[in-house]
């Protein structure tokens, strides 16, 4: 049973983290690596990594994937919601991730999955201009797989380290947690009051955000009205179509109305 909850308290954290709860979905992935670290040291105990690692994914994946349906099916009413408006998709950031959408393609989910913070609203609007699902899961899953696979296997790697460093700060536990805690808290605050929402866009990515966008434009044969400045274009052949966007008129603002009836 303890074995059972190890999985679902990963599911969990997973879950939280997409709607939302101010934990890196990089977090519970690199807990999953732990845990089977420590249980490889007594095989007739722990989680074992054949049945973690996919769990990590399929989260990965779940949650991506509800924020798009939900985007799909309520988006345009939960648009109209002030608390939406405030702290997840503002109307204005909004309209320039459909902008980028329309330039970028699905570049701009992953420029999305390694900027932790912007994952919510750009999956939302992914959802919301209604771009073909399977276009959207191939995308995820083509982070999803290797990246999980990466920060899971790490954490096991490391694991005897990450357990020796916990073992000598022992005494100075309760120091230790109030100054994590506080450092995580000031950064979000800062993170949010400087840019609350971001919009997908490469700029994002100071490094390697025009880069990215250019292999998943040229990737995907994707159409942009502006050019993409980077450096040597990179060719990569691929049979798949491009991406078909549809653009919805700008959202009006007009208040609460209720939700919409079948």
């Amino acid at each position: 049973m303890e074995e059972f909850w190890q999985y679902a308290g990963v599911l969990i954290a997973l879950l939280a983290s997409a709607f939302g709860a101010p934990i890196p979905e990089e977090l519970p992935v690199a807990t999953g690596g732990v845990l089977v670290g420590k249980a490889w040291q007594n095989p007739e105990e722990g989680p074992r990594w054949w049945i973690m690692l996919p769990t990590c994914i399929f989260g990965v994946v779940l949650c991506d994937s509800l924020l798009y349906l939900i985007g799909r099916r309520w988006g345009h009413w939960l648009m109209t919601k002030k608390w939406v408006q405030r702290h997840i998709l503002p109307p204005e950031k909004y309209r320039k991730i459909e902008k980028n959408f329309e330039n970028y393609g699905v570049g701009i989910l992953l420029i999305a999955r390694v900027l932790p913070g912007i994952r919510t609203a750009v999956f939302l609007t992914a959802g919301i201009i209604r771009m073909p699902f399977r276009k959207f899961l191939f995308a995820d899953g083509l982070y999803a797989i290797p990246g999980v696979s990466f920060i899971f296997f790490l954490a096991y790697w490391f694991t005897d380290q990450f357990m020796e460093v916990l073992h000598k700060v022992e005494s100075y536990r309760p120091l230790v947690v109030t100054a994590v805690i506080s450092g995580i808290a000031g950064a979000l605050i800062y993170s949010f009051l400087r840019r609350p929402v971001s919009t997908g866009d490469p700029t994002d990515i100071p490094v390697i955000g025009n880069k990215v966008a250019q292999v998943a434009h040229q990737f995907y044969g994707h159409k942009s009205n502006q050019p993409i400045t980077s450096s040597p274009s990179i060719s990569v052949n691929s049979d798949f179509p491009p991406v078909q966007v549809v653009s919805m008129p700008p959202i009006s603002v007009p208040g609460d109305v209720p939700p919409p009836t079948e």
